[in-house]
């Protein structure tokens, strides 16, 4: 009876220690609140290069106490130091927190990047446990912090805003050349060294319908994401930046860049305009297939680009679809021809890039080492000046 009472009577001085211990801990966190300050999310890294070194930007997502109302706010910090690494430790210094980037989807290199060797400025990212291979990355006109700060329409992030003009939609319709850095690395790092991702512009139109709202702007050392306040900044990637052996090499433009992205991206619709006798007509390409193949004829490598689709007209100047008329979208056969000739002089255009610049787009050494390894030992890795490119383009009307 007295072991019992003993026992009961621990039981209850330990129960007792568990709840001021609970009640301890509930009430030093501010009553279970989360620290908004801690978790602040870096969602995008902007880097410029400097006089002194690298400038890192770093815009992160705050998010909202539960009470609150409208968007979760977001700041913008900016360090610098010799590195990207220093740059970042700066931020660390201005907030009192360490970006460790674990949720960081998107890269923005700033023009200034171009004068470094790729992969130096990217190094950091690379070495870092926490950035995800996944992130996307794209150079930027102009300064990188310069654009993070500027405000899309809906009032939110620049780096929501970005990413939606770098999206996988956007890629399989040939109208954003979407890499990540494990892409990056792997063609960059492979025997034709060369390697694109999005050129991002922006345009600024009609104010902001999202007012200020979901914008706390920036910390220590930041900006606020509220330049261009006067016009809500539009983001396009339609050009494509290109680089051979980590040197930037120069700007695809927009038709280049689109028949790049026809090779490379694995597109499942295009829009072609073309013009056909004075007329501007718009062509929509579905059910596309093909790619490139690389092979050898007389000691000579040859890359034959393959693209086949379907037709169907979407828009015309001279013939409107008149109502019921049950054929309007059959595309007519000269038409055909000249939408074909629109897409191949865009590929003629990527090859003399390609060509000029002696960057190898296409990936055509790493394809030849890959299957024509005797071909390529004998041209001793210089693969683009022999190389021949041969076009197969076939484009039918649907219907």
């Amino acid at each position: 009876m007295k072991s019992n009472a003993l026992f009961g009577r621990a039981a209850r001085v330990l129960m007792a220690l568990v709840v001021v211990a609970m009640l301890f801990l509930f009430f030093s966190n501010d009553f279970g609140l989360v620290d908004i300050h801690k978790a602040s999310i870096v969602v995008a890294v902007g880097v410029d290069v400097t006089d002194k070194g690298y400038e890192v930007t770093a815009q992160a997502a705050v998010p909202a106490p539960a009470q609150g109302a409208g968007k979760a706010s977001y700041t913008q910090v900016t360090g610098s130091g010799a590195t990207v690494a220093d740059a970042v430790d700066d931020i660390n210094a201005k907030t009192g927190f360490y970006p460790k980037l674990a949720f960081c989807n998107l890269l923005v290199l700033g023009e200034s990047c171009a004068q470094r060797q790729l992969f130096v400025v990217l190094d950091y990212f690379y070495r870092n446990g926490y950035v995800p291979l996944t992130a996307l990355v794209g150079m930027c006109r102009g300064s990188a912090r310069e654009l993070l700060g500027k405000k899309p329409a809906d009032g939110g992030m620049s780096a929501s805003a970005i990413q939606r003009a770098m999206s996988e939609e956007l890629k399989y319709s040939a109208n954003s050349s979407t890499v990540n850095l494990k892409l990056l690395a792997q063609d960059g790092g492979s025997k034709s060294a060369s390697c694109y991702m999005p050129y991002i512009e922006f345009s600024e139109g009609a104010s902001s319908s999202g007012g200020k709202e979901g914008n706390s702007g920036a910390g220590t050392g930041g900006k606020s994401g509220q330049e261009g306040e006067g016009g809500a900044a539009q983001f396009t990637c339609l050009k494509t930046a290109a680089f051979s052996n980590g040197v930037f090499a120069g700007l695809l433009n927009e038709d280049a860049a689109f028949a790049l992205n026809l090779i490379r991206c694995g597109v499942r619709y295009a829009i072609v305009n073309t013009v056909y006798g004075g007329k501007n007509y718009t062509v929509g390409l579905k059910n596309t297939g093909g790619g490139a193949r690389m092979g050898v004829k007389g000691g000579v490598p040859v890359l034959k680009l393959v693209f086949k689709a379907s037709a169907t007209l979407q828009d015309s100047e001279s013939d409107p679809a008149a109502a019921g008329r049950a054929d309007s979208h059959v595309v007519k056969d000269e038409l055909i021809r000249s939408v074909t000739q629109t897409v191949k002089e865009r590929m003629l255009a990527l090859e003399d890039f390609c060509r000029q610049r002696d960057c190898d787009l296409y990936g055509a050494a790493r394809m030849l080492y890959e299957y024509e390894y005797g071909c390529f030992t004998a041209l001793k890795g210089e693969v683009l000046p022999s190389l021949k490119v041969e076009y197969d383009i076939g484009i039918k009307s649907v219907g």
